[in-house]
């Protein structure tokens, strides 16, 4: 059987019964609805029906320990008997097409046998309406803590989902029990003239030598009546062929689904009632026959004996009538029992979730006021030192570290062995001063969260974590293969660097010089990669900062041939002088064959790449070259 049907039917609440076939009866008799087994088969019960057995078969709960599992609504041992025995999905529905309702009235109005099952593209839960006999039995399992719901309150929640349902036609088989141990019953005196009544109710005109015949012979009329169901109701119900045939048969076309007394028992009673009936009568014909006298007004008189039969029959009916009413109280009892019990379940789940919201709200409140306590904490402390933060960048590098080069490094990045996600999530950038950072204070913040929100530090990331899978995704890399090619050669990120260069002039001199720059991209070995330029102004670019940074990056070029691009960060956006700058710097000569983007040509091997990006709420934007 399924692992989630176990799961669910283990979790319901136990009650003792005996062990073997006697239990089975017991479960029989009691009208239970649940499952019992034996530690291996499972059976399911419907009002002391057994609906169905799985992983063995009824013989094996013989001299067994059983185990009975009280469902918490009639509807769940249908339903798992149906899912355990398998069934044949007749169509699928898609809620916005076809309501739900609008299934459940053609269902219903058919006496479909099966279950419809709303699950697929559903997040909130688990939906069933499971169908017998002309009835539909609406169950649900809400939330995370799988809560029940049965009823209508389950069938509105189904309605009102979104989602794909099933239509599945399941059979459900009524299965026999074996036969019920120990000897039948004796009769007591009280009950041998309605059992004798009933055994020769089909014969109204036997004579006083039948009825002595009768009484005679108790052995084989005990024998007939308790014969089952069959017997009984062959020998009782000549009088009304529709009788007999329903109670003769040992298949039930419709399980009793109120939680009442089955449909079999009140045959009996009423197949008693009349048998009673029909004795009274034969016993007042034979009195007539034996003893009776017709008075002047035309009554019978008959002896005692003929009054107490007729007492007798009285009493039966009396007794009928009793326990009629006592099974409707019974039935009434059982639906307030399962009522109160939804009602506390629900009550269980609010309390659950209740409790769950208590502690979450419970864990904030201690870390607000753990943090509460660190700000105070701080404003009380006296800072070893505050610095200026140009004084604090000024005096700072990054290295370009991972968590654990096996799982994705700059090199594997530039090769397309790793995601882009892969290498943000190894890539660190570690930071080392010129200074001590405990207890220093950057604008009023602690120095790691100040160097974290800075322009610089986030243009480092992004240069090394996006710019390579920008260029994959556009398919630039040979136009910009110099800048491609060195991202994966960064090793040291100075801030507020500075570049020694040493350039000749026309007549064969030399001249060292040093160049300023507010990042500095560097390869293991010193050499300048990119150099980059931030103004944060929130008036436009214009060509007065760019030309700068171009004649810083000429001299840079020509030093070092390894030098690959110079950037332009702006927060705010470039004017159109400085993209005149750009573009003439990057146009070439008159037979310039080049096919690189926005390259500034200096000679047959050296050269750079001028880029101007834009800077908005921590994203960056390449503007030149267009990508």
């Amino acid at each position: 059987m399924d692992g989630e049907i176990l799961d669910a039917v283990t979790e319901w609440g136990t009650r003792p019964v005996s062990d073997g076939v006697s239990g089975l009866y017991e479960l029989a008799d009691e009208s239970f609805s649940g499952a019992v087994t034996d530690g291996t088969a499972w059976a399911f019960v419907l009002n002391g029906r057994f609906v169905g057995v799985f992983d063995g078969d009824i013989d094996d709960f013989e001299d067994a320990s059983l185990t009975a599992h009280t469902a918490p609504d009639l509807s769940l041992p249908l339903l798992y008997a149906m899912q355990a025995r398998g069934g044949e999905v007749r169509g699928q529905y898609y809620s916005n097409d076809t309501p739900l309702s609008e299934i459940d009235d053609t269902l219903s109005s058919g006496n479909f046998v099966g279950y419809v099952e709303l699950s697929e593209n559903v997040l909130s839960g688990d939906y069933y309406v499971v169908y017998y006999g002309g009835r539909s039995l609406p169950v649900a399992y809400v939330g995370n803590n799988r809560r029940l719901l049965t009823g209508d309150e389950a069938f509105e929640r189904a309605a009102d989902e979104v989602g794909i349902y099933s239509v599945v036609d399941a059979d459900v088989e009524v299965v026999a029990l074996p036969e019920r141990p120990g000897p039948a019953p004796e009769p007591d005196d009280d009950s041998d003239a309605d059992d004798t009544a009933v055994a020769i109710a089909p014969d109204a005109d036997a004579d006083a030598e039948g009825q002595a015949d009768a009484d005679d012979t108790p052995d084989s009329t005990t024998g007939t009546t308790n014969d089952g169901a069959d017997s009984t109701a062959e020998t009782a119900g000549d009088g009304d062929g529709a009788s007999t045939e329903a109670a003769s048969t040992t298949e039930f076309s419709e399980l009793d689904m109120t939680g009442g007394a089955s449909s079999s028992d009140a045959e009996e009673a009423v197949d008693t009632d009349e048998a009673s009936t029909e004795a009274g009568e034969a016993t007042a014909e034979l009195g007539d026959d034996a003893d009776g006298e017709v008075d002047a007004d035309g009554e019978v008189d008959t002896d005692g004996e003929a009054d107490a039969d007729f007492s007798t029959a009285s009493e039966t009916d009396a007794d009928g009538d009793e326990l009629d009413r006592l099974r409707q109280d019974l039935d009434e009892a059982r639906a307030a029992k399962a009522e109160l019990e939804a009602e506390r379940d629900r009550i269980a789940a609010e309390r659950d979730d209740y409790r769950e919201e208590a502690d979450r709200l419970r864990e904030r409140v201690a870390s607000l006021e753990a943090e509460i306590e660190q700000f105070e904490s701080d404003a009380d402390a006296t800072p070893a030192s505050t610095l200026a933060p140009d004084e604090a960048l000024a005096g700072t590098n990054l290295f370009v570290r991972y968590e654990d080069k096996a799982d994705g490094t700059l090199e594997r990045a530039a090769e397309g062995r790793i995601s882009e996600a892969e290498l943000r999530d190894n890539l660190r950038l570690d930071y080392h001063t010129e200074f001590e950072t405990d207890g220093v204070r950057v604008d009023g913040r602690p120095f790691e969260s100040f160097l974290r929100d800075t322009p610089e530090h986030q243009f480092a990331l992004w240069l090394l974590t996006s710019v390579t899978y920008d260029i994959r995704r556009t398919d630039t890399r040979a136009e910009l293969s110099k800048l491609y090619e060195a991202i994966e050669e960064v090793d040291r990120i100075d801030l507020d660097g500075e570049v020694d260069v040493t350039v000749g002039d026309t007549e064969g001199e030399t001249e060292s010089t040093t160049v300023t720059f507010d990042v500095v991209f560097r390869d293991k070995m010193g050499n300048p990669l990119f150099v980059a330029s931030f103004d944060d102004s929130r008036d436009p670019t214009r060509a007065e900062t760019i030309r700068p940074l171009l004649d810083g990056a000429r001299s840079v070029s020509e030093a070092v041939p390894s030098f690959a691009a110079a950037f332009v960060v702006t927060t705010s956006f470039f004017d159109a002088d400085a993209m005149e700058v750009a573009v003439d710097a990057t146009r070439g000569g008159l037979f310039s064959r080049s096919s690189r983007k926005s390259y500034v040509k200096l000679s047959r091997k050296a050269g750079f790449h001028l880029c101007l990006v834009e800077a908005r709420d921590g994203d960056f934007f390449l503007t030149v070259p267009e990508l």
